[in-house]
């Protein structure tokens, strides 16, 4: 008989394969190129999904930035588990990938062995163990606890805020080895994927378990925590796998071998990656099958080996790429809300009406959803909140005879007074102009038209209010600027502004309506009282001296129009107070400029010792805990000041 002629690798496989590896390398290498990209390589994670869902069945809450994507897709591989096999370990898993890999290199050096029998049964308790923990924390905290040491997400994330090194560490290190010397060491004992979806081929065990659970606490009303349905998924996952090592009824996809055809040559078994004797069997119920189809490919008898004896060997990988789809379209169709909480009584949620806001960016993750919520609850008639991340959405529920839609959108807005530039001299002519401001509600928005208005030196600060359409003021130098130029500005569909090293590109679409023609002129005091903080200061028993017996020296420190360097006071306070002369310090701004007044104890220091002392390159600040430190002074006072007497 003539044999079929070996491919060199299962195509179907293999492009998918690759694909996935080629847009995680574009990812990971885009941002060198593209300041702004942001990779997520947790967008498409059903791992991610299933702790996220699991949460929200707990608590009502979704863990950290997860949406309906990631849940789409960990239904998605749970379908594909239950009816088909376990595609997404054989067809999609990066690491399963790598540790395949890696394991071809440990074979070609007479490295790697597989371990058998009752070793093999009893490691498998690892990856219980694991999902168990990872598990129980994400529903505790609401927050990924996977990420802390998750091999993929550390390595592509480049060991992101959310990994611990040292668990992420010994992770890598035991999957790396471990697939060199052990074959599939991770995936076999480790992974707690793994163990979900062996969780879920025994479907038959996960529904009796999911259903006792369910009538105890829904029709029985007897109190079980989620923690005993957990442990009892991951106990019994652990049993049939340890004991029986073969699925039952399900998944329904199962290898099928003809004895009449094949010739016992064993090639599937050499190629099988979990070293599953699939010559000895008729049909291949192995717990660790996941419809790889390698040994179908390399078999080189034509029909010796199939797919529920048919020629199915399509099946596996277009499946993977339906259910893939499938999940993208259900998460653009349907949003899991990440926070849904009431507090109404049952009588007033029937009562209730919802009012919706989108566009709301900082609504990005359940910590900014839980902020929102706790907002919502201080607020009188209202009764309960939802947040969708995925569209930056909130829902709130409310009792329209105690507040009104209008109410709830100016308790949702937060008013800004934002300094942009220093006026380059106490000269400049200030003018201000209002109008209404439409796309702008979050501190998203603020903090865009912050990057965008502070480009220009001639536009000093801005605030805002609540308002339909938002009320807005823009401070700015009547010489070189006018309201059309403002209006000119703000409404830029484009702009680039600099964050850290990275230069980036926003979109926006500020829309300006109701502009006064005419501008107010303000007075540079009126400018800086509005818009600077006032530091006054007493310290060094100032309260036990007399009013005669305090001196005032007064000197120009025009650095305070600069908002920092204003804010920085507080160092030249701490500085001063270490000479017990000097009892207190205040900044005003004057219609001649920024002043400071320093009051010392007459007698005992000179003005030159005054001046002296505030011309001090490196000021001495000493914190309330009693720690010291020595900071840089911004200030330069060039010209000396003078005593004066205070009226």
């Amino acid at each position: 008989m003539r044999q079929k002629k070996l491919k060199p690798q299962n195509s179907y496989r293999f492009l998918i394969q690759w694909f996935i590896i080629v847009v995680l390398t574009f990812m990971v290498v885009h941002p060198f190129f593209d300041k702004e990209f942001v990779a997520d390589f947790e967008a498409y994670c059903p791992f991610g999904g299933m702790q996220a869902f699991s949460s929200f069945l707990a608590n009502n809450t979704l863990t950290c930035s997860m949406t309906t994507l990631q849940i789409s897709m960990a239904f998605a591989l749970i379908i594909a588990t239950i009816l088909l096999a376990k595609l997404f370990c054989s067809y999609v898993c990066p690491i399963g990938t790598f540790s395949e890999w890696l394991g071809k290199l440990g074979e070609s050096l007479n490295m790697r062995f597989t371990i058998k029998g009752f070793a093999d049964r009893v490691l498998r308790v690892l990856k219980y163990a694991l999902l168990f923990i990872t598990f129980y924390f994400t529903i505790s905290s609401s927050e990924l606890f996977c990420k802390k040491y998750d091999p993929f997400y550390a390595i592509f994330s480049g060991f992101s805020s959310d990994v611990v090194l040292l668990y992420a560490g010994i992770a890598i290190a035991v999957m790396v080895l471990g697939a060199i010397f052990i074959r599939l060491f991770w995936c076999k004992y480790l992974c707690p994927l793994g163990a979900a979806t062996n969780i879920f081929s025994n479907t038959l065990v996960f529904i009796a378990i999911t259903g006792i659970y369910a009538l105890l606490i829904l029709v029985f009303k007897v109190e079980v925590s989620w923690v005993w349905y957990l442990g009892a998924l991951c106990v019994t996952g652990f049993f049939f796998e340890s004991i029986k090592m073969e699925n039952l009824i399900f998944p329904r996809l199962s290898i099928i071998r003809d004895n009449d055809i094949c010739t016992n040559c064993k090639k599937c078994d050499k190629v099988c990656p979990m070293a599953i004797n699939v010559s000895e069997a008729i049909k291949v119920k192995h717990i660790d099958c996941h419809m790889c189809g390698d040994c179908i490919e390399h078999c080189p008898e034509k029909g010796a080996l199939t797919i529920n004896r048919r020629k199915l060997r399509w099946l596996p990988p277009t499946a993977v790429v339906v259910l893939v789809l499938l999940g993208i379209y259900l998460s653009k169709t349907v949003e899991i809300p990440t926070i849904n909480e009431r507090w109404g009584t049952e009588q007033q949620m029937k009562e209730s009406k919802v009012f919706t806001q989108s566009g709301l960016k900082n609504i990005k993750c359940f910590g900014s959803s839980s902020s929102f919520v706790e907002q919502m609850r201080e607020i009188e008639g209202v009764l309960g909140a939802e947040t969708f991340v995925g569209t930056h959405t909130v829902k709130v529920y409310y009792d329209p005879k105690l507040i009104t839609e209008a109410e709830i959108k100016k308790a949702i807005f937060s008013p800004t007074k934002t300094i942009l530039n220093a006026p380059k001299s106490d000269k400049v002519e200030i003018g201000m102009v209002s109008f209404g401001l439409n796309h702008y509600f979050d501190s998203f928005d603020s903090y865009f038209l912050t990057k965008l208005l502070e480009q220009n030196s001639d536009i000093f600060a801005f605030e805002t209010e609540f308002g339909e359409p938002v009320q807005t003021k823009v401070y700015f130098n009547t010489k070189k600027l006018n309201p059309a130029k403002i209006k000119e500005i703000v409404e830029v569909t484009e702009f680039s502004f600099k964050e850290g090293d990275a230069i980036k590109k926003q979109t926006v679409d500020f829309q300006v309506v109701k502009m006064d023609n005419i501008h107010t002129i303000v007075a540079p005091k009126n400018f800086f009282d509005k818009f600077y903080s006032i530091t006054d200061s007493k310290f060094n028993k100032f309260d036990t001296y007399k009013e005669s017996e305090i001196g005032t020296y007064q000197i120009a420190i025009p650095e305070i129009t600069n908002s920092s360097v204003n804010d920085s006071l507080s160092y030249l306070v701490s500085h001063v107070s270490i000479n017990k002369a000097i009892v207190g310090m205040k900044s005003e701004f004057t219609t001649e400029g920024p002043i400071l007044d320093v009051y010392f104890v007459k007698g005992k220091i000179k003005e030159t010792e005054i001046y002296q002392l505030l011309l001090s390159k490196t000021l001495e600040v000493q914190y309330e805990d009693g720690t010291k430190e020595k900071v840089k002074s911004p200030y330069f006072f060039r010209k000396e000041g003078k005593i004066i007497e205070k009226k």
